[in-house]
């Protein structure tokens, strides 16, 4: 004979009860204040960026160096020591050669490889792939393989090709005025791809009837691109020479990896600067002195340069 187990049945109370729980949980979570779910994001973007930022705001009136005991109040005395310093100077002419001449020879090249690929009618995936990968590497890596190894002066192959066809080595990074250069070219070897990405995709989205109107007005290549490819294409370049200009302005790792900042300071960048002050010298006062600067130079040139582009962007939309 078989047995059915019988379920033991809950009071109708008790299940209301819970039923009356779980209701009254939903609702106070729907009412909870917002400061409830956003306190925890805000105290971590307190800790991770405000603090530190204040902190180190702080400190560009202080003399507090790692190596000495002791920490006193100076006032303006750093943000007076700038006007002197002659490294600091060097290395702020340094910088702003290695952002207006890099980005330039970037956005010139990756409109032109822009413009190639996009009359590829097949293999466009594979090119695209082809161009990504020097962005992909990092940095320090480009730094050691390009700097280090093709422009050695005396075992890279570079010279040892130009030796082969008679013309004398290149002191690549010895030599003060060709250092610089030698670190756009690298620069240039590894983010020229950047501008590609971007240029390309804003190729790709601009509208076919402009261009057949033009066609049927027997425009040429040439006043196609000048006149509607250029001019459509406006928005795109501004955003993309200001992203890549801002991050030049902190480029530290090719420069330390390929010449360390020399021959003496020819390649020195504010940010390498601001890393010999801090952490070699230990004088962190007068380094975030210096980061504050160029902060201030960064923020003047971003809103210098919206200001000059912001007509031809209105114009292009």
């Amino acid at each position: 004979m078989r047995v059915v187990p019988r379920h033991r049945s809950q009071p109708l109370g008790a299940a209301s009860s819970r039923g009356a729980e779980r209701s009254g949980a939903g609702a106070a979570v729907a009412h909870a204040p917002a400061g409830f779910f956003l306190n925890p994001a805000a105290i971590i973007v307190v800790l991770l960026s405000i603090f530190p930022f204040v902190l180190s705001l702080g400190m560009t009136f202080t003399n507090w160096n790692l190596l000495y005991p002791g920490v006193a109040f100076r006032g303006l005395d750093n943000w007076a020591r700038l006007f002197g310093d002659a490294t600091f100077q060097r290395s702020v002419a340094n910088t702003v050669f290695f952002t207006v001449v890099a980005t330039a020879i970037e956005y010139v090249i990756g409109f032109a490889l822009a413009l190639l690929v996009l009359q590829i009618e097949r293999g466009q995936r594979f090119f695209r792939l082809i161009f990504l990968i020097p962005m992909m590497i990092s940095p320090a890596a480009v730094g050691y393989v390009v700097g280090r190894m093709l422009f050695s002066e005396t075992q890279g192959p570079i010279n040892d090709l130009l030796y082969r066809v008679g013309i004398s080595p290149v002191p690549w990074t010895s030599n003060p005025a060709m250092a610089p250069w030698t670190i756009v070219i690298a620069d240039v070897w590894q983010w020229t791809s950047f501008m590609f990405v971007l240029l390309l995709a804003g190729l790709q989205s601009l509208p076919h009837e402009p261009f057949e109107a033009a066609r049927i007005d027997g425009a040429s290549g040439w006043k196609l691109f000048a006149q509607i490819t250029f001019p459509l294409m406006v928005p795109v370049s501004v955003t993309a020479v200001l992203i890549r200009s801002l991050e030049l302005f902190k480029l530290i790792d090719l420069v330390r990896v390929m010449t360390g900042g020399g021959p003496g300071t020819a390649t020195e960048s504010v940010t390498l600067y601001v890393y010999d002050l801090a952490l070699n010298r230990g004088d962190m006062g007068y380094g975030a002195t210096v980061a504050y600067a160029l902060l201030i130079l960064v923020v003047l040139y971003a809103l210098i340069y919206l200001a000059l582009t912001r007509r031809a962007v209105a114009n292009a939309t």
